[in-house]
């Protein structure tokens, strides 16, 4: 498994994110598992306390996390979901000049 991302207990709150692995033992992955935390999955921040445990939210559901756990969430900042999906108004997709001749008559 490659280990890559930075730790969940590193974000801040608010911050949206994707889960892209989780470090540990197979019982904690399973843990996380049940509770919907898996790779792939984004999940937001809600709240983070000084200490390092904070509250996640994963769809509707949230819960928290101590701060050895939050270690090791591996995770990857969550693009915007309009840019992700090509949905800015700008100049064509998010700013970008589309190729095609007449892209705005």
């Amino acid at each position: 498994m490659s280990l890559n991302g930075l730790p969940l207990a590193l974000t801040t709150a608010g911050e949206r994110v994707e889960v892209t692995a989780i470090a540990g033992s197979q019982d904690m992955r399973k843990r996380l598992g049940d509770l919907g935390v898996i790779v792939g999955k984004s999940l937001q921040v809600i709240q983070k306390e000084t200490g390092g445990s904070m509250v996640v939210a994963v769809g509707e559901t949230r819960f928290a996390l101590g701060q050895g756990m939050a270690a090791k969430i591996l995770v990857s900042p969550l693009k915007d979901r309009k840019e992700a999906r090509g949905e800015c108004k700008a100049e064509g997709p998010c700013g970008r000049r589309s190729g095609r001749r007449g892209w705005f008559r």
